[in-house]
Parts: structure tokens; sequence; C-alpha cells
């Protein structure tokens, strides 16, 4: 391979995420380095990025290459026919939106993924497909919902739950891309928001109704050499006059004539035309369009063996996009492969791959054939939700699920398996939610899929979406202990995007239903949960009251933890090392293998505030043997982070500069603000450590904004220490000052007394750089009482050495805080 190949192929292994300088020089020279390997590095990139696939970070020190773009159309059939005169007009035309209009069953959907095909080489950033369900009996597919699958299709690290948010990142996302967006079933108000922002985008509407705000191509059945085609693709054989019979049975309809002419592989024509003539239909059922084609159904419907029939009478019930095998098996009661075939060669259902789903006429039709509830299907979704979702997070605590027996279980034992078919079921099992109203099931799935939603943070919408229905079907119970669980996950949902002033209130109903109701259990894992959010914000007196209640009702090992944590920042350390060391043997005990690497890896953390870097170590080293798939997406990034800063206090800047930004990457691939921010923080202390001034503004400015918009008050404090030292080191002491004093009263406020420490000694520094000197000797002595109180030995030693009787000449920077090892919720 050339150098350029190399260097394409180091880039293309990780679409999306930066690649430092050095790993590239590496991938592409190996030992062999060029005598000024950046140099050679830059022209190698300014070769490549003619091809358009390399773009650059702001700072310039990282390399990214593009994400692959989605390719989300539906298979396009494979003998289409027809519609010569509609595709000219679309192919000629320049609009950015095409509408395609007509009645149900004229073949809009068929004609728009038949165009988007043939357009797709023209938009090579991707395509984006979203059937909105509009006209159908199911639940339609909501703005946000679209919305939110269209930005994790786009690479979105994280996805808004709030509409305006969404949609802003949506435009921000697509505002230079060329895209083509096929938007199925949908009515003028759905279609704006969904527009991509680039100017080279094109989207393709289907709708039942007239959009005059956009160019229409309104589509009419087939006329007769359309629909005589159709039947001779289909092999349809018999006299001219009998086929065109057949057309007007069929209304011209291209749906109602595929079902015919699947009907017609091994019976005579004219014997067909004999029953639609008959007076057997089933005169009740009423489908939108030609009364005539109620009998093409029906007679395709009639012919099916009776356990298929039966099937596709249960299938109308199915609420969500589409469905596998196993869930027609759980809906028929009996294996389903065979009759679900029968239905396929009868054009009753269709298949994509291993899916299946209905078209909306025939899903009508279903649902007026038979009047029974999916149960089985609901039942189904829950067994294996839970089943999932204590493979991904088996120490999770969770509501009781009935037990339920004789349903398919397909191998959900290992993360891969268990997260393919979440992912694959996801927007199935949010319509099941939706559509089992007030029955428990509903906060019964949400539940279940909680550990999923903690894994995966891209779907909050979802997962907000679900919570708010359980809580509506709790109260409508009347059951307090769901309604209590469906505040709490509602609140972690909150947590998990960041939005700790939104959490609160959550937590806080959760924790009175659950006081009310006597659940003890609950009560528990709640009190810890809302501790962990008044840490957030900075309430560390409430947040120690909630864990110390909690610990009344159970000594778990995760209450135990989150007070080590909060402890971390209240002080003092050596109750935080108690709680933690605590925690850890609980976890030993127990075999809780997630719970011990948590400790660990919070442990780590809590040993550096005291200066026990050994013991951090140790228990690190220990940490990367336990870190696995299993932990979450969240956990790199904490461990990351911790041992980014164990390298600065061991003075190894090039290495803790490295941990820093694999720590950012892996938080920001996991949509984890708090993370993010935290080793954003870490990250702007090594380059500041290395005299990189100005990168090292640019991190701490970014972890500021990220903290300030969650409300993540250590993270704040931190951010604004950091900028006083960034500022100091400049020589702006003005600056550096007003960031300093900002620090020290968002600490004061939310009583960050460890963290304090710090930020009081970098007060010192700057007094001192100014030559004040008696004000420096007063924040020494304040900032020494403060080390003493919490226990913060390493610093004690350092400020009781300190002179403040001259220029504080070459002295280092003082040493911003380590971000804690993070909270785990429940």
């Amino acid at each position: 391979m050339t150098k350029i190949d190399l260097l394409r192929a180091a880039l293309a292994a990780r679409p999306g995420q930066p690649v430092a300088f050095d790993e590239l020089i590496t991938a592409v020279w190996g030992d062999d380095r060029p005598a000024n390997p950046k140099a050679a590095l830059r022209n190698l990139v300014q070769r490549l990025r003619a091809t358009d696939a390399v773009v650059t970070e702001p700072h310039g020190y990282r390399l990214v290459v593009r994400r692959p773009g989605p390719r989300q159309l539906p298979a396009d059939l494979p003998d289409f026919v027809g519609r010569t005169r509609e595709i000219a007009l679309a192919l000629a035309s320049t609009a950015p939106v095409l509408a395609i209009t007509g009645p149900p069953g004229v073949g809009k959907t068929s004609l728009a993924v038949h165009l988007a095909h043939r357009l797709a080489d023209a938009h090579p950033d991707g395509q984006l497909h979203v059937n909105l369900r509009a006209f159908s009996e199911s639940e339609p597919v909501t703005v946000e919902q679209a919305l939110s699958r269209f930005l994790r299709a786009l690479g979105a690290d994280q996805i808004p739950a709030s509409p305006g948010a969404q949609l802003a990142l949506y435009r921000q996302l697509t505002a230079e891309l060329g895209l083509l967006v096929v938007i199925d079933n949908a009515t003028a108000d759905l279609i704006t928001p969904l527009l991509p922002a680039g100017a080279g985008s094109r989207v393709i509407v289907t709708s039942r109704t007239d959009l005059p705000d956009h160019e229409q191509l309104r589509l009419g059945v087939f006329d007769d050499a359309e629909a005589d085609e159709l039947l001779t693709n289909m092999r349809v054989d018999g006299a001219v006059p009998d086929r065109a019979e057949l057309v007007g049975w069929c209304a011209h309809l291209p749906l109602a004539l595929r079902i015919a002419a699947a009907h017609l592989t091994d019976r005579h024509l004219t014997d067909y035309l004999a029953d639609l003539r008959g007076d057997g239909r089933l005169d009740a059922l009423e489908i939108e369009g030609d009364a005539a084609v109620r009998a093409t159904f029906e007679l395709s419907y009639l012919a099916l063996p009776e356990r298929a029939r039966r099937l596709f009478r249960l299938l109308g019930q199915i609420p969500g996009p589409d469905f596998g095998v196993e869930a027609a098996t759980a809906l028929l009661g009996e294996p389903a492969a065979e009759p679900l075939d029968q239905l396929v060669a009868a054009n009753l259902v269709q298949r994509a791959q291993d899916r299946h789903s209905l078209h909306d006429l025939l899903r009508a039709y279903a649902l007026r054939l038979g009047d029974a509830t999916p149960t089985r299907l609901f039942e189904y979704y829950l067994l294996n939700a839970d089943r999932a979702g204590r493979t991904l997070n088996p120490e999770l605590h969770r509501l009781p699920v009935p037990e339920l027996t004789g349903l398919p279980e397909p191998d959900l034992s290992t993360m891969p398996s268990a997260l393919a078919w979440l992912d694959t079921e996801r927007p199935n099992i949010v319509a099941a939610v939706l559509a089992a109203a007030d029955q428990p099931v509903a906060w019964q799935l949400t539940d279940a899929m909680r550990a999923y939603f903690l894994h995966h943070s891209a779907n909050a919408v979802e997962w907000q979406t679900s919570a708010r229905a359980g809580l509506r079907a709790a109260r409508a119970r009347g059951d307090q202990r769901a309604e209590a669980t469906m505040h709490g996950s509602l609140g972690l949902a909150h947590w998990r995007s960041g939005e700790f002033t939104e959490a609160l209130p959550e937590y806080t109903r959760a924790v009175a239903l659950a006081r009310d109701h006597g659940d003890r259990q609950s009560l528990g894992s709640l009190l810890t949960n809302l501790g962990i959010i008044h840490w957030e914000l900075g309430h560390l007196a409430e947040a120690v009251a909630a864990m110390q209640e909690s610990l009344t009702i159970e000594r778990s090992p995760n209450a135990l933890y989150n007070l080590s944590s909060i402890l971390v920042d209240l002080g003092p350390l050596d109750l935080a090392v108690s709680y933690g060391e605590e925690a850890l043997r609980i976890s030993r005990s127990s075999g809780l293998t997630a719970g011990v690497a948590y400790c660990l890896q919070g442990l780590a953390s809590v040993y550096l505030f005291p200066g026990d870097f050994d013991t951090s170590e140790r228990y690190l080293t220990e940490v990367a043997a336990l870190t696995t798939p299993e932990l979450g997406p969240h956990f790199p990034s904490r461990s990351l982070e911790t041992r980014a800063f164990l390298r600065l206090e061991q003075g190894r800047y090039a290495d803790a500069e490295a941990d820093a930004r694999a720590a950012v990457e892996h938080a920001v691939a996991s949509a984890d603000d708090t993370n993010e921010a935290d080793g954003r923080i870490t990250l702007g202390m090594a380059l500041q450590r290395q005299g990189r001034v100005e990168e090292a503004v640019i991190e701490h400015e970014q972890s500021l904004a990220i903290s300030r918009k969650a409300g993540f008050a250590r993270g704040e404090v931190q951010s604004l220490a950091g900028l006083a030292t960034d500022h100091r080191a400049a020589g702006d002491l003005a600056l550096a000052l007003r960031h300093a004093v900002e620090a020290d009263e968002r600490a004061e406020r939310g009583q960050l007394r460890v963290r304090q420490v710090q930020v009081v000694a970098e007060l010192v520094e700057i007094r001192l750089a100014m030559g004040e000197f008696e004000e420096a000797e007063r924040l020494r002595v304040r900032a020494l009482e403060l080390a003493r109180v919490t226990g913060r030995k390493l610093w004690e030693r350092r400020l009781a050495r300190l002179r403040v009787d001259q220029p504080p000449a070459g002295r280092p920077p003082a040493t911003q805080p380590p971000a804690n090892g993070g909270s785990t919720s429940s």
C-alpha cells in the first residue's frame, strides 16, 4: 500500500472519531519516521483532502474522516412497472421537495422508493427514510421521533429531548450535506421540520392529501397498459377481455392487482372472476377506495389456509412499523414461519430481509377482521426486553416481571446479541408502550427497557416518550409503586441527557410516592439517584442527606459508592475513602463484577486527593483487567480521565494528554456530557503544563460551556479554575483573577470544599504574581485551613511550605483537581 493508502485506512478505521497526529504517523511510517514527521503528515493530508475525505478539528491537531452517510432506503420492487411519464417528470424536476400525492393503494410509496434508488448516486452524503404512518390505524410517528431517528442515523452523539434543540441540531448536521430524504405517509404539518438544511439535498414526500406548498406529482391509478404490463410480469394468463375485467375489479390499483395476481399462481383467471362476481363478500368490511377492492382482498384472504388467515388477522394488531418471525410466532401461539411465507406469497405481507410489514390498507382490513388484543405480542416484548436488559446490566434494580411462558426466547445471553435485538425492536416496543394505554405492560415495558436506554443515551426521546406513557398508565390504574418508578425513569432519562434541573422534580416526586406507598426497596434506590442529582447540581448537603437515608434502608454498594464520591467534593476525605472501601468489600463479597469495577475506579480517583498515588495506580491496574463492554459505554472515559490526572501528578504530561484525549473521545461517543467536561478539564491542564496555553483555554472554555448548560456545578468550578491558571500562565492576571474569584464563589455556593482548596491556592498564585503579598498570605492561610478540614494532606504540605514574601519566579501553576470517578444510578 502507498503511504496515502495507509493514511486513508488509518482514518477509515475510526469514522467520525478524531485520530491523533502521533497515531497517524505511526500507522503510515511505523518505526521509519521521516525527519519532520508532522510536516510529512500534513503533506499527505493535503493530497488526501482533495478527495474530500478528511476534515480537520478546529484546533488542527487531530484529523477526522467523514462518517459513511446513512443508507436507509427500503428495497426497490424487483418488478416495478409503469409510471414512465411520472418518472420522467420527477427526474427532470429541480425542485428541492417533490410531493407524490394520491389516494391509497395507487403505489405512491413504491414510486417514491423507486425514484429514490434512481437518484441515490447523486446524493452520496446519504439517504434517510421515515414512514410517518399519518393515515395508518396504528399510532403515527411524531416529528420528534422522526428527528430522533434521523439524528441517530446522521451520527449525532447525543440527541436532545426538546423539539427545538432537535431541529437546531438537525439543521446544523445537514447544512453542508447533499442528502436524499424520503418522507412517507405525511401530512402537510409534518414535512417542514424534517427538511434538511443543505442546498444540495432533495426530498420526496408521499401523502394522501394535496400539498400545494410543494411541487406535486399527482398519482392516479394505473392506465390499462400499465395494469396489463403488471399482470404480464406476474405471469397472469387469460383472454384479453378477462384480464380487462380483472383490472376493473381491482379498480386499476397496483396494490389490488398485485394481490390478485399472486392469488392466480395456481388458479384459472375465469374461476377467479366467477368468485369475484359472487355474493360472498364481507360486506361489513369497508376499505377506502372502490368497493370492488374489498373483494380482491377477501378472495386472497379466504384462499389461505386457516393458520395463515388467523395470523393475518392478528398481524393487524401489531402497533409498530415492522415485525420478525418470532413476534408473529408469539401472536399465533405456534410456529409462524410457514403461514408467514404464505402471506408473503399472497402479497398480503411485505418482506424486507428478515423483517415484515403490512400496507396501511391491508392493516385496516386485518383489523376489521379480528377483535383480539395483542396481549401475547406485548408479553413477548416484555419477556425478552427484560432478558436483554439483564444481560446489559444484571445489577440494576427493577420492577418485578410476571412469569411468562410459551413465548419465543431468542439468544440474548451476550452483549452483542442483546443490543442487536433491542436495536431492532426498539421502535416496536415504544409503539407497544403507547398502544398499551392503561395496561400494566406500559410501565413494565418501559422499566424493562431502562438498562438499554441507559446504555444508549442517544434514545432520550423514546425513553421519555415511553416513561410518560407508563406514567399515564400507572396513574390511571392508581398504582403508586409504578408511578414512582416512572417518575424515576423520567428523572434518569433527564440525568443521562445532562438535564439535571429537569431531573430533580421527577426524583423528588418519585421519592415522595415511594415513601407514601411504603416501598422501601424502591425508596432506597430512588433516594440514591435523588442524591446524585443534588450532587451534580451542587446541593451537597441535600445529596448527603439523601444518601444517608438510603443507607438506613439498605447498605447498598451503590449508595456507599456515590456517598464516597460526594464526600470527595464536600470532605472529609477519610470518610470518602472509608465509604468507598466498604462499597468495594460488599461488591466483592456479593460477586458484583460491575460494582467492583466501578468502586475500584472511583477509589482510584479518591486516593488522588490525599496524594496516595501508589494506591491509585494499583486500583487503576485492577480496573483495566476488569473493563469489558458490559460496564457500559460511559465507563472507559472515567477510568481514562482518572489515569490522565495521575499522569499529570507524576509529571508525565504527554501521557496525560493522550489519556485525556481518549477520555473525551469516549465521552463524546457515548453522549456523556459530564464525562466530556471532566475529560476536557484534565486535557486542558495537560496542555497548559506543556506550554500550549491557547489550546488549554479552548478545552477549558468548552468544558465550561458544557457544564453550565447541564447545571454541572463541579465541572463549572473546575473549568473556571482551569481558565484562571491558563490566563495567569499567559500573563493576563486581570482575567485570571476574574475567573478564579468566580470559581471560588461558585465552589462556596455549592459547598465544593475539597475542590475549593485548589481554587483558593490559584488565587494565592495570582495575588503573588500581582505583588499583593499580604492578600496572598491571607488566602494561603484560608486554603491551608480548607486542606486541613477536608483531608487534602498533599495540599496541606504544599501550602505549609509556600513562601508568600517574594514573587513566584518559575513556580509551576497550581494543580487543578482531578475529575471524580463519576456516579452510578440504579
